[in-house]
Order: structure tokens, then sequence, then C-alpha cells
């Protein structure tokens, strides 16, 4: 018996007692029921204590014990009243809802509640009289009661100083306070609650929210509209609202046509409530909805049908959400738009949704790029459905928005990307665009800076290109799986060779967790005869140096017949030639010899690139020899073939990195015989090229631009070998990247110099501005290619933040291409500031005297720069300003609050003190500083955000930790906007004033600078106007026209406002500046 098994229980115990209790004094009972259940009536305290002692483990005990057994029958049997139980339940749920109710208190009241819930669903209910109205409605809104909504006010009154409390407390309270109402709010302030006691009151709502799901499938409310709304506003937490959205759709489902209209016109209005977690709940109480029945009868209100189909649901809720003020709101919007995709094809529900989704494609790609992340994750949810399921077509733009994703600043929309190209292509295999779209997202996510992501990519390489390779059979049929992944080999080998590189970084990761089996080398060689053979030897490429065992005779037997084939697939001879570099050294002599001989008469030795160049004795006598018939003899470049000449070059160029020993002094001069002929310049008998001129200065040779350009890479990879050749050509380097006029041959130059960056750090640091000077080439693909070349050095510290190089990445800033712009500023930010955090602040006040070109100050702007280089980068001038300020706005808001704050002081010693003191002369240049630094000043970004920073939106959930964050941000703000102020009133003034009388004795212009930035910064003068007379004690007048200024400008915005209100046009409204300046010069007069 259930009862048995009760009473063993501590609670069960406890409860018999007050059973006991009840059945001695029925009043007790009778006078609950009277009271409506408005109002708790005490039990014996001796009774209660035992009770509550038990805990909410008692309270589940019974609660699972009731779900299991017939209660009626039981408590029948042994004589316990319905209407007791009842009552004592109400006495906890009472106890629970008083706002000085301690946690066990609270939490005893939710589980008594769901108690109730629980007996009112048990079929019986009605004919015992367990339903009463007013105790279902408290049970139902206690949740709203039980937590602690006030527990982050209450902490920060704890916070307080005990000087401050004792303050307050000894106010006198007001008379018409009632005394009840002063000891209940110092009760309030008594009840503290720790992180442990709100998960205990957390894990007791979601119980109740449970036992709420649980009766309304059995009990239905349709007849009590009261109880029914009750339901729907205790839910306003987070982990809440997905329950509190099912129990509303339960509700609604019972409904008639105009109640349901009626419901549906409400939740319109409260979708567009002020509280953020409200216009949240509306779309989880929408996704419920929609997956309901649609209702097509008509109702008994005309006005009211317009409410009743799917599709004000989906255009009037939920897309209108796309358009929130909430990035959370909009985000979730769009995650619900996504899952409407997914409703089954029957439902009228996807019609709609799919025409809506289609009308607003522009706007889902736009929020794909958004700020936030939560917005692009969810776009990109909605925009894989809409691919999905063909809504829109398999574009260019649609689908590079998936990839591009998949390299967001952001790792969960990474991860987000990564997940739905997969998803992508899951559901359309065969279509190529989809196919590329993959491989453009997954392949460079292997060298992400993130490991997480790494191994997400490399997961999904794993899976769909690795895992597919079985052995191969002319009669067997492939899996779509299975030709899914030669298809993608197949883009890797043609359309998608840019990856190369990233690609092979994969198998590298691979090849150190020994992944590559001598199964799977020979299921790969068994693919070498099949029609994708260009994938087998792609992948054989990658994988044979990290096997043990490879089948020599297969490779060797697949080279002779490619190479006697007419038609010979370059890119497959490259894939091929790497296996045997990587296979050389169990190859005899007689096969090496063979190999190399095909190589050279077939033309194809430039594309052998394999580390193993030393196992075969390849001369490379026939390219120098085929180079020296074209370059000595008078007329050789009329038989000149182009192509031929860039393959030798480039052998030479391999050769020169793999054998260095067999590259001599007389290939070396070859190579550099095609750059230039300088037989006029250099005297009989020298053989060297002299250091102090660049390539173009010589007398130029026939030789096409092309292999010219090859040359310089050749002549690179020489002295990457060979040191004394880097002394020799770097300065000649150096001077080509000035005055050369070849594109290609300057780009050249820029790789291979950054290239010797690496293995000579030293040596070339002291070309490094030659290099970034080239951020300023006239050519975009050469100011491109510094700019990535000088980001990786930087990344890997090969090269320092020295001289002049900071300086010259904060002019790509402002490029005139936008694209190079925005790509030095995702350098600067996602890849080299994080880096360095304090990059940005420790160069800002050089910028200022940098770009203006002055050079006055004793400390700033002293680097050695040649007289090109501050030609090439001066931003001085007023027609340069914007730019300047460009720059300035971008390393002010990437500064934290603690840089703003020292950067303001900086300010003050080094410009404001300097020109006060009279150490900078007040000339033009100097005024022109000096007016900047106040415009600068009162930059909006100058700003300290913990103090200017609005609270911005409603958290979606209060908890202790939201909560504590709040006190904290309102604490700090207090504090900061104090330090500033003192700082303002101890440093600045002095110095404002100084300068004021200083600006005034010259008659400058820029005293009109100084009045504008007092009005705006650094302390806001509008929020301290009674204390302008105090700022300013040391100078009256100076005082006296800042108040008046204030005056002055406060009448012009409300004048403005009027204006705005009357609709005015543009053109007559009244230009502030001009206003502002009239008056700060009338009260100097």
């Amino acid at each position: 018996m259930v009862y048995s098994k009760f009473q063993n229980t501590v609670f069960g115990v406890a409860f018999l007692k007050a059973m006991l209790f009840m059945f001695c004094f029925p009043a007790w009972v009778d006078a609950v029921w009277d009271l409506e259940f408005t109002e708790g009536k005490p039990l014996d305290d001796t009774i209660e204590e035992e009770l509550a002692a038990s805990g909410d483990k008692a309270f589940r005990t019974l609660y699972h014990c009731l779900l299991t057994h017939s209660i009626w029958t039981i408590l029948g049997d042994n004589g316990v009243s319905i209407r007791s139980l009842v009552a004592v339940l109400s006495v906890f749920v009472q106890a629970g809802k008083a706002k000085v109710a301690n946690v066990q208190q609270r939490v005893n009241g939710l589980y008594a509640a769901s108690l109730y819930l629980l007996l009112l669903g048990i079929p019986g209910s009605i004919a015992n009289k367990v339903f009463h109205e007013v105790l279902l409605d408290t049970c139902s809104d206690l949740t709203s009661h039980c937590w602690p909504h006030d527990s982050g006010k209450k902490r920060k009154k704890d916070s307080l100083k005990s000087s401050q409390a004792d303050d307050k407390r000894s106010k006198p309270q007001r008379k018409d306070m009632k005394m009840d109402d002063v000891e209940e709010e110092e009760e309030e302030e008594g009840c503290h609650f720790s992180g442990q006691d709100l998960m205990k009151i957390r894990d007791a709502v979601t119980f109740l929210v449970q036992s709420l799901l649980r009766f309304l499938q059995t009990f239905p409310l349709k007849d009590r509209p009261h109880s029914a709304s009750n339901c729907i506003r205790m839910v306003e937490k987070n982990e809440f609202r997905s329950h509190g959205a099912q129990a509303v759709g339960m509700l609604t489902s019972q409904m008639a046509n105009t109640d349901y209209a009626c419901f549906i016109k409400w939740l319109f209005i409260f979708s567009r409530n002020s509280k953020m977690v409200h216009r949240l709940f509306s779309i989880d109480v929408v996704m419920v909805l929609l997956e309901q029945q649609e209702r097509t009868e008509e109702c008994q209100d005309p006005e009211l049908s317009c409410f009743l189909p799917h599709k004000f649901l989906i255009q009037n809720l939920l897309f209108a959400r796309r358009m929130d003020e909430s990035p959370t709101v909009q985000g979730h919007a769009l995650a619900c738009l996504a899952q409407c995709l997914e409703l089954p094809s029957l439902n009228i529900t996807r019609v709609y949704t799919l025409k809506a989704a289609k009308e607003n494609l522009a706007l889902l790609l736009r929020r794909a790029k958004n700020s936030k992340t939560n917005v692009r994750k969810s776009a990109l949810q909605a925009l894989l459905g809409l691919l999905k399921h063909g809504v829109i077509p398999m574009s260019c733009e649609n689908l590079g928005t998936l990839s591009e994703r998949c390299r967001d600043p952001a790792v969960s929309v990474k991860k987000k990307a990564l997940q739905c190209v997969g998803e992508l292509l899951a559901a359309k295999p065969e279509c190529r665009d989809v196919q590329k779209m993959w491989l453009q997202g997954v392949v460079p996510a292997v060298v992400d800076s993130e490991n997480s992501v790494q191994d997400k990519a490399l997961e999904a390489l794993d899976q769909v290109l690795l895992s597919q390779i079985k052995p191969y059979s002319a009669s067997s049929h492939m899996s779509v799986s299975q030709r899914l992944t030669w298809d993608l080999l197949d883009l890797l080998c043609n359309e998608c060779q840019n990856l190369s590189q990233y690609f092979s970084r994969a198998f590298t990761i691979w090849s150190k967790q020994n992944k590559f089996t001598s199964a799977f080398v020979t299921n790969l060689v068994s693919h070498t005869e099949a029609d994708h053979a260009a994938g087998a030897w792609l992948l054989l490429s990658k994988v044979v140096t990290s096997s043990h065992r490879v089948p020599y005779g297969k490779i060797l037997d697949a080279w002779d017949t490619m190479v006697s084939s007419k038609d010979v697939n370059v890119t497959t001879c490259c894939h091929i030639l790497c296996v045997i570099g990587d296979i050389a050294t169990h190859l005899n002599e007689d096969t090496k010899d063979r190999i190399v001989g095909k190589c050279v008469s077939n033309g194809i030795s430039g594309k052998f690139t394999g580390p193993n160049w030393n196992c075969f004795n390849l001369s490379i006598c026939p390219s120098i020899s085929h180079c020296t018939n074209i370059i000595l003899n008078e007329n050789g470049t009329q038989n000149l073939n182009e192509e031929m000449m860039v393959k030798y070059l480039h052998t030479l160029g391999v050769a020169s990195l793999h054998c260095p020993t067999k590259v001599g002094k007389r290939t070396v001069l070859l190579v550099e015989s095609v750059l230039t002929t300088h037989s006029d310049k250099v005297p009989e008998g020298q053989e060297e090229l002299p250091a102090s001129l660049p390539l173009s200065q010589f007398k130029a040779n026939s030789l096409p631009t092309r292999v010219r350009a090859h040359g310089v890479i050749t002549l690179g990879k020489m002295c990457l070998q060979h040191e004394e050749l880097v002394h020799r050509y770097l300065p000649v380097f150096a001077r080509e990247l000035e005055v050369g006029t070849e594109v290609a041959v300057r780009n050249n130059v820029v790789v291979i110099m950054c290239d010797m960056s690496v293995r000579y750090t030293n040596v070339v640091d002291h070309y490094i501005p030659n290099i970034s000077a080239c951020l300023r080439d006239s050519d975009a693909v050469i100011r491109e290619q510094t700019l990535i070349m000088l980001t990786n050095l930087l990344q890997e510290e090969f090269v320092k933040w020295k001289g002049s190089l900071f300086f010259h990445f904060m002019v790509a800033l402002v490029d005139p291409d936008p694209a190079i712009a925005s790509l030095c500023e995702y350098c600067l930010l996602h890849l080299l500031l994080k880096k360095t955090p304090e990059m940005f602040s420790q160069h800002f006040i050089e910028c200022v005297f940098h770009f203006n070109s002055y050079n006055k100050h004793n400390s700033y702007n002293k680097f050695p720069q040649t007289e090109r280089e501050k030609v090439q980068f001066s931003l001085k001038g007023a027609q340069h300003r914007e730019k300047r300020f460009r720059i300035y706005h971008f390393l002010l808001e990437h500064f934290t609050d603690a840089q703003r704050f020292n950067i303001a002081n900086k300010i003050n010693q080094t410009i404001l003190a300097c020109f006060a003191d009279e150490e900078l002369p007040l000339d033009a240049d100097g005024a022109e500083i000096l007016s900047e630094t106040f415009s600068i000043l009162s930059l909006k970004e100058m700003n300290v955000q913990a103090i200017l920073t609005p609270a911005g939106e409603e958290p979606e959930e209060e908890n202790m930790a939201t909560m504590t964050k709040a006190v904290l941000q309102a604490a700090q703000k207090k504090v900061v906007s104090q330090v500033q102020k003192k700082a303002f009133i101890d440093n600045t003034v002095p110095l404002i004033i100084s300068l004021k009388n200083l600006l005034e004795e010259k008659r400058s212009p820029v005293l009109r600078d100084l009045m504008a930035y007092l009005q705006v910064r650094p302390v806001k003068m509008q929020d301290y106007r009674n204390e302008v007379k105090e700022f300013f004690s040391g100078d009256e007048q100076l005082a006296a026209e800042v108040e008046f200024a204030l005056r002055t400008s406060e009448r012009e915005r409300e004048m403005q406002k009027q204006m705005d209100n009357c609709s005015l046009t543009e053109k007559t409204k009244t230009p502030s500046a001009q206003v502002r300046t009239h008056h700060i010069q009338k009260a100097s007069i």
C-alpha cells in the first residue's frame, strides 16, 4: 500500500500528524476553504515545522506515489479528507508566495503547487471537489512570486559601506507610511539568496511547469479564460519559455474559433511588448501554433476572421520580428523561420513560409553579415532551409554567403557555417556548385586559428573524402557518397586548385595521427586506372610519404602510360611526379635515368617538385643549355619559346632549393642575365652586378616581362640557399621596388624579399621600410600582396612594429581601393591586435604628428624616413583631414576604457602642456596640430564606455550572474565618472586656462576649437552645469564663457527639436556650429 510506504517517511509521519490535527479540528479546514484560499491559516507550529523540516525530497516522493497509485481509494480507505489535504497544500503555497519567504518556504510552496495540479489532473478530481479556481490561479502564478526578482537590488544594498547604511537607516520614515510596510521592507532587505539557493528554486519552478503541462493534457481550461491567462503569464525565463509555449498550445487547441481569434489578436499586441523576453515568448507561441491544423471554419465575428489563418501568424508575428530592435529577437525569429521550412510538406504553413522567405531574401543576406553573432547564426540556418528546399537558386551570392561565414570572426558562427554547408552538401550531393561551395568553406578552415574549428573541418574532410575510398572495380556501382568523393577531388584538381595549400595542411596533420594504412594506399592505387584517376593521384601525392608499403610497380606503370599518352594532363602529371619523388629512394639507377630522360624530352621537368632530387642524378644542364642559347646568342630571342623558358627557369629554381651544391656561379650569372644585360655598365673583367643599381637601370634586354618575373623568383630561390647572394642582391631588389616599372617584377621582388626575411631576419630587417613602402604602390595588386606578406611576417614575429611600419599600415586603412582597406582592417583587428593589444594606444599620439608631417616635437616623429617615404605617406593638409580622422576613429573604437583614459592624460602631457608652456611654437603648423588635438578630444570615441554606454536591452533571463554584473557595472560607472571628473579638474583645467590665455594673446583661431571641446569632452559639461564655476575658478571669464555657451547650446537643441517636430526642411534648419561660434565670440567681447 502506498499509504504504508508513505507513512514510513519523515514527511509521512508529519503529514499523518497534520491529518490528525485536522481531524480533531475540522473548523480549521472549514476556515481555510471559507477564506477562498486568499489568506494563509497557520497550522500548529510543531506540525508545520516537522512538515517543513522534511524538505522538498518528501514532496517529490509523495508526487511519484500519487502518479502510480489510485489516490482516491487510498485516501478514502484511510479516512483522509480530500478537503483537508487541499487545505494543507494551500498552507505551503501561501507561505511560499510571501515576499519574506525564505528559500525552503519557496521551494516547498512550488512543490505543493505541483502536487495540487497533479491532484487536479487525476480522473475523479471534479467529483472529489478538488478544484478551486482561486487556488489554481495562485498555483499557476506562483513562479512570479517565488523567483527573487529583487535579489540584485538587495545585493547592491549589501555592498554599500556600513556607514552609508547607517546614514540611510537613520533617516526618519514618512509619516504616511504604515509601520507594517516598514517592517516588511526591513524583513525583505534581510533576504539573501546564494547561487545554490537560486538553483533549488529554479528546479522547483521547472517541476511546477512540467506539472502544469501534465495537468493541461487532462483538464481543459477553455471555459476558464482567467486561469488560462495566468498560465501564459507565468513563463518569462529562458528555460521555461518552451514549456510555457506548449502549455499555451494545449490551451488554444481547446478554444472555439472566436476565442482563438481573440487570443491571436492579443498575442499580436503582446508580440510588440517593450519587454524583450515577451517578444521572444510570442515567437515561441507562434511556432507551437503553426504546428497545429490551420482553422478553416468561419469565425462568428467577421472582423476576427483575419486572425485565424496561419498566414497571419507568419507574416504579422514571425516575420515582423525580423526587424526587431533586439538582435536576440531578430536571431530567434530567423531561427524559427528555418524550423518552419522543415514542417511537413502537407502543412499549409510551409507554403506561407516559403513565399514570405523568398520575398525577404535580400534582408536575410544582410542579416548573415549582421554585427550580432546570434543574428548571423540564425540567418545562416534560415538560408540553409531556403537552399535545401529549392526556394531560392543556388547562385554564387547565396552559396557564397554560407562559405564566407566559415571564415567569420566569431568561432560559433564559423562552426554554424561549417554545419550548414555540410547539411546542404548532404541534401544536394550532385550539385557541382554546392560541391564547390563546400570545398571553399571547409578546406580553408583546416588552418583556422581556433583548434575546435580545425577539428570540425578535419572531421568533415575525413568523413566525406577519406572514409569513402574503397577498392575500385569496373563492374561495381559506386554509391552516392563515393561518387561525391571523386567529384570533390576532381574539383580540387581543376577549378579549386587554389585550395591546394590548405588541403596539404590537412594531410600533414593526419600523417602525425598515422591515419594512412597500407590498405588505404592500395585502394587509392586501384583507382589510378579509372576515369577519375586524377583525384586518386592527388591523394597519393599527399599520403605516400606517410605510408610504409607502396606498390612501386603500379605507380611506374601509370607513369609510363601517362608520358606515352598524347593527351597529358599537366596537373595529374605534377601529382605523379610528386609520388615518384617520394619513392625515389626505392628505385634503381636505370629507372631514375629513364624517368629523367622522359622528363627532359617531354619538357615537363619544370613540373617536377618532389623533395628527393638528390636521389635522381638529375642534371640541370638541359635547362642551363637552353637558357644559354637564348640569352647569350645575339639572335637567341628570335627563337624564344616563352612557355619553355619559364619551365626551365622554374626547374633551376627548384633545383637550387633541393640541390644547392649543383648550382654554380655560372648558373647564378645566367639567371642574372635573364633579368638584365649590363655589358655596357660593367667594366671588363667584373663579374658581379653592382649592388647600387637596380635591375631596371641596366640596359634592358628583349625578354618578355613574364620571363623576367620568373627570373626574379629563381634568383630569390638561389639566394635562400646562399647567404652571400643575399648580401649581393638585396640592395638591388630594394632599389627595384622604388624605380621598377614592371608590375610583375616588382610583385615578385616583394615576395622573395619577404621570404628572405624568414631565413635571414637580421639582414632583411634594414629593408622592411622599402617593402612596406609598397603599401603606397601605384598598382593595387602589389599593395594587396605587400599587405598580406607583411601581416604573415608580423604574425610569426619575423618583423617587429618598428620605425614607420605601423604608420604605413594605417595609410592602407584609407586605401582608395575599398577591398584593400577592408583587408587591412581585418588584418589589424583579427590577426595582429590580438597578438599586440597595446599596439593602437602606443602609436596613437605619434599618428597625430606623423600624418601632419610635424617634426618639431622632441620625442615624436623622429624615426628615420627617406624623403620619398615622407611624400608618399603624408596626409598633411585640409584635403586629407577626412582620411586622418578615419584613422583616429578606427584606433579609438578599439581602445579599452583604460587606454582611453590614459591616452587623454597623455595628450594633456605631451601636446597641450607643450603648447601651454610654449615648448612648441604656436605657428601655422603648431596651430594645425593643436586644433586637430581638440577635435580628437571631442570625438565620441574618446568617451569612457563604462560611463556613456546605454543600459541596452533587457537581459533574456534574470539570474544571479546577470544581476551581479549589472550592480558591478553601475558601481564601476560611478567610480570611473568620479575619477575622470577629478582628472579633468586636476590635470586638464589648468592647461585649458593657460592655453585660452595664450590663444587670446596670439589671437589664434584655435580658440574656437578649444571652446567647442569644452562643451562636449572629456567630462560632459552639460552634466555639470552647476559646477562650471568650480571647474574654472582660476579664470572667471572662461567660466562665464563656458556657461554662456552651454545655455546657448541648450537653446539650439530645443529650437532644433521644435523644428524637427514641425517637419521643416533641412535647408531651413539653423546651422548649430555657426550659431555657437557667434555666441562664443560675442561672450568673449
